[in-house]
């Protein structure tokens, strides 16, 4: 019978064949799986790209993979991964195959060498990319060895293409969600900022969590009114451009200086200016800082004098006054917010500025008493002003010398700084250290 024992010798054959097909198989799908696994720890496409551009040497043959997209902006393939292809030539024969694939969502197997898109190579392979919306684009394989893609490399290749159109959707999902809240928190810090150009920090921090902001009264401010002496006739020097940027340069220069001494500001109209020390968070040097204050932006503008007389260019004085008192503050407004305060402290210093001295600061007796241990003070006397009668007073001239870097009294020294930190305990140090190192 050895006739019979051949062809039973064939059989087997056939079967251990077969048997070591499927397990080859298997194993083909177990890798898939593998790199299933790895792809999706990742939400970046490059990372994903690399993942599969490394393994899939392990599933197929190749000697180049690469990865396109259909732009949506210009409906033509983009290279995603590996060499590129100049594919803005639909009609060319030689990338047919991948249109080919894109448009009968099926994998297609080249042979012909004239359909190759490398001279050296004899084989290739395009398999669709697809996802819900339909098909985005293709995996391209090629190798140098003829026929080198059977069945089963076009089923792994289809299982290695469901598995990266997946990855490439999550991580477009994942990149347009984090766009969304890059977008979203932009608005967010914008609208803070614009919030906290119109309140204080504390004030803005109640209205976003309550939506209110209760009234609250201070016992003891300083309000400071800052005016430009002759405005009305010296504007008439600039056109209105000029007018805009002389105010602008000085009012943002005073803003600075309210800042570095912990004054509020509160509002400009016209050539005036009004800060508050004090608020929204009460301190017990609130007329010492309000004075420094001043005495910074009286010699910021007697500095832009003097060069302004050099040019012969029309030039500005201010006049400064201080009073302190109590007041009660709050938020108006529904549309536009406005901090505000409000009480007979606001009027008496605005009396304090317009019955002042230009190029000079003047202070009440609530002021004087609060600011009498650092500065030197000169008493005007009773002076009549609008609706407020007769009031007492006083020209800040400068520190106490003894109290001063140097004598004329405009830089505060260690002696200074210690005496307002027995008075204010709880001042930042640094803060108080920056009147040495930044004044001026």
């Amino acid at each position: 019978m050895p006739q019979l024992s051949a062809i039973n010798a064939v059989e087997s054959s056939k079967s251990t064949n077969q048997l070591a097909s499927a397990q080859a198989l298997s194993s083909r799908i177990a890798a898939i799986n593998e790199i299933a696994v790895a792809v999706n720890r990742s939400l970046n496409v490059n990372e994903i790209l690399k993942i599969v551009g490394k393994k899939s040497k392990w599933l197929i043959e190749i000697d180049h993979l690469s990865v396109y997209l259909i732009s949506q902006e210009s409906d033509s393939l983009v290279n995603l991964f590996g060499s590129n292809l100049e594919l803005d030539q639909v009609k060319n024969s030689k990338f047919d195959s991948i249109h080919r694939a894109l448009r009968s969502g099926q994998p297609q197997v080249v042979r012909q060498p004239s359909d190759m898109f490398w001279p050296e190579h004899k084989a290739a392979m395009i398999v669709p990319l697809e996802n819900q919306r339909g098909r985005f684009g293709a995996l391209v394989f090629s190798s140098i060895q003829p026929a080198a893609y059977t069945l089963d490399d076009v089923r792994i290749g289809y299982l290695l293409a469901l598995q990266l159109s997946s990855a490439i959707q999550n991580a477009e999902r994942f990149e347009e969600i984090n766009r969304l809240y890059a977008v979203i928190a932009d608005e967010q810090r914008r609208s803070e900022e614009l919030l906290l150009n119109i309140l204080p920090d504390e004030i803005a921090k109640e209205l976003k969590s309550t939506g209110k902001v209760k009234p609250v009264y201070y016992k003891s401010v300083s309000v400071l009114f800052a005016d430009f002496n002759g405005f009305t006739q010296l504007s008439e020097s600039f056109t209105p451009e000029e007018l805009v940027d002389e105010l602008d340069t000085c009012f943002s220069y005073f803003d600075q200086v309210i800042d570095k001494y912990g004054l509020e500001k509160l509002k400009t109209i016209g050539d005036s200016y009004m800060c508050v020390g004090g608020i929204p968070i009460p301190s017990a040097t609130h007329a010492v800082d309000a004075v420094l204050a001043a005495m910074e932006m009286q010699l910021y503008i007697q500095i832009r004098k003097a060069q302004k007389k050099k040019l012969n260019q029309p030039y500005w004085d201010v006049r400064i006054g201080i009073h302190s008192g109590p007041i009660m503050a709050g938020v108006i407004g529904r549309k536009k917010f406005a901090y505000d305060v409000w009480g007979d402290t606001v009027n008496i210093a605005s009396r304090m500025e317009s019955s002042g001295v230009p190029g000079k600061i003047n202070i009440s007796s609530a002021t004087f008493e609060l600011a009498k241990d650092f500065f030197e003070i000169k008493y005007r006397g009773k002076i009549v002003a609008k609706n407020k009668g007769s009031l007492d007073m006083f020209l800040v001239t400068g520190i106490q010398d003894q109290l001063s870097l140097y004598p004329g009294g405009v830089l505060p020294n260690h002696d200074f700084v210690n005496l307002y930190l027995a008075r204010h305990p709880e001042a930042p140090v640094i803060e108080t250290q920056k009147w040495i190192s930044l004044a001026f």
